[in-house]
């Protein structure tokens, strides 16, 4: 109950029917959810919400970007607000509630920003005193563990999660914060990505960088599969393969990576991280996002790791430099690992997502739409080598369908050139899904994602199939989807047999929002629930279809 109270620092006061906003639809990232929508609330059906559809569709993003007198600096800062589309009969009732992490709670005590995110720097801390704000800037467990990225399951369990080795277990039902994990406790990592990935008996596998080594280490951890009582053991968990950093001192970001149904492929790529800056951040002021550098002479590096036995392919695979946040998916074909991912020409997109650059970019859409552009792109990993193939100028990949192209090149290093699954401009290709639990890590035909035109920022939601390059598109003007969410229909046998899922915000209105169901196989819509809430429903990156049990 005392958790619950602090929301009151932010202001439980109804926002005002007519407060609108009119900035393009990207700035639904910025927004604050002024009071919590705790109350399930009854949604307005339009159309027909198929009866066969039930369970939580679970989102989690950016919910609050002020507090007190303070604002964040970027859109990966603000508190995390979890949000809950509950679904069943044909009907859908909508609430929302921030996460009761422990930088969440001790910024509501201070009414301040009291501890650093990714692009903001805090305020001392009223509650602290001097010498423990010294030592904080010593202890791991001080750091932000505010979970705002994706919504994740563990065996039967729900989890916040971000790059932070903390995770927070919720509850599904009522968004209850339950209780917080430091899996940097269990394995060897001081980061982890938000998208792991699972097995259908339940064993999770994530990448995390460790730190703690003369050169840094990526990380492919496994937490067994779950129990009778469907509880992740976290503490099984082992490290099942370590790739030493290219830079001693200056180690990769990543946010992803892939899995096929024998290895891991982990992209290693120039944006990096300065160690010794970020050791020193505390003293001269310098946030995370300070700390990054993209390195252009830098290449690609394509990890590829054998799932059975962690080991890692000898063969070094590069590419011109990228930069990527997401895979798409990525399988095994003759000989092949085929990686699908959406990537930008460089890292430009993170510098872009400053509140401050965002602001900029409102006077003049085009040129910052330009900024944001992405692609998605297909890389072709041959496994096998053969002596005959030693020219730079063979193309070496054997399959008729592809048109990537991979060249041994004379220091025995192969480099690969993409093919296009989406045209280089003037849309932006971010947050794909596919279908999930029947073809991660399979041959596929189809993804879903968000698109938007450099033009006027306009957001839409896209269909892509993978096979024939083909894309489907749906669009309504004013509004701002989210990353769509494929659930299966019971008995399906095709890949697209289902429905997408996807919370869409109004540009004109911050409190209206309605839930989209589109067929998956036509992307016709199927219909919706219209919510008109007391306060803004904020943009959010990731979530899960949890079903009903």
């Amino acid at each position: 109950m005392e958790d619950d109270q602090k929301v009151s620092n932010v202001s439980n006061e109804k926002q005002e029917s007519n407060e609108r906003i009119c900035k393009s639809s990207i700035f639904s990232l910025t927004r604050s959810c002024k009071g919590e929508t705790i109350t399930p609330v009854q949604g307005t059906i339009k159309g027909e919400i198929p009866t066969w559809i039930k369970g939580n569709l679970l989102r989690n993003g950016s919910g609050l970007m002020e507090i007190g007198p303070d604002k964040f600096n970027h859109i990966f800062d603000g508190m995390a607000l979890l949000h809950r589309y509950h679904i069943s009969n044909g009907e859908v009732t909508y609430q929302n509630k921030f996460l009761r992490s422990q930088t969440y709670n001790r910024n509501m005590n201070a009414n301040r920003i009291v501890v650093s995110e990714f692009g903001t720097k805090a305020h001392p801390d009223p509650c602290k005193t001097l010498l423990q704000r010294l030592m904080s800037m010593f202890v791991l467990d001080d750091f932000t563990d505010n979970d705002l990225v994706n919504v994740v399951p563990y065996g039967d369990e729900i989890y916040a999660h971000t790059e932070t080795p903390f995770i927070h277990r919720i509850d599904p039902n009522t968004l209850e914060t339950l209780d917080r994990v430091n899996i940097g406790q269990q394995v060897a990592v001081n980061t982890a990505t938000a998208h792991p990935h699972f097995e259908h008996d339940g064993t999770v596998y994530n990448l995390g960088s460790s730190l703690a080594s003369s050169r840094p280490l990526y990380n492919i951890i496994k937490f067994p599969s779950t129990t009778k009582s469907g509880k992740l053991k976290f503490d099984e968990g082992t490290v099942i393969c370590s790739i030493p950093a290219l830079s001693k001192r200056n180690p990769s970001y990543f946010h992803s990576f892939a899995m096929t149904e024998n290895y891991f492929v982990f992209v290693e790529q120039p944006l990096t991280i300065n160690l010794m800056k970020f050791g020193f951040s505390s003293f001269t002021g310098s946030t995370f996002m300070d700390c990054m550098n993209w390195t252009s002479n830098y290449q690609n590096r394509f990890h590829v790791i054998k799932r059975s036995t962690g080991e890692v392919f000898p063969t070094v695979y590069v590419a011109e430099p990228f930069f990527t946040f997401h895979h798409i998916n990525a399988y095994e074909e003759n000989e092949h690992i085929i990686v699908d991912a959406c990537c930008y020409q460089d890292a430009s997109v993170i510098k872009a997502l400053l509140v401050v650059e965002m602001e900029k970019g409102e006077k003049d859409r085009k040129s910052y739409g330009e900024k944001i552009l992405s692609q998605a792109r297909r890389y072709v990993i041959p496994l096998k080598i053969s002596n005959d193939e030693q020219n730079p100028k063979t193309n070496i990949i054997q399959l008729e369908s592809s048109q990537a192209e991979a060249n041994v090149q004379d220091n025995g290093d192969v480099f690969l050139k993409y093919e296009e699954l989406t045209e280089e401009g003037p849309l932006l290709c971010e947050l794909p899904r596919i279908n999930y639990d029947e073809f991660n890590g399979k041959k596929y035909k189809y993804f879903y994602a968000l698109g938007k035109l450099s033009e006027n920022l306009q957001t839409y939601l896209i269909k892509v199939n993978v096979q024939n390059r083909t894309k489907t598109i749906w669009l309504e003007e004013k509004t701002i989807p989210s990353e769509p969410v494929f659930v299966g229909r019971p008995g399906a046998t095709e890949e697209d047999d289902g429905v997408i899922l996807s919370a869409v915000l109004s540009e004109d209105n911050q409190n209206k929002v309605f839930l989209l169901v589109l067929d998956a196989n036509t992307f016709q819509e199927l219909g919706r629930a219209e919510f008109l809430l007391d306060s803004a429903v904020t943009g959010d990156f990731h979530g899960i279809f949890w079903p009903a049990t």
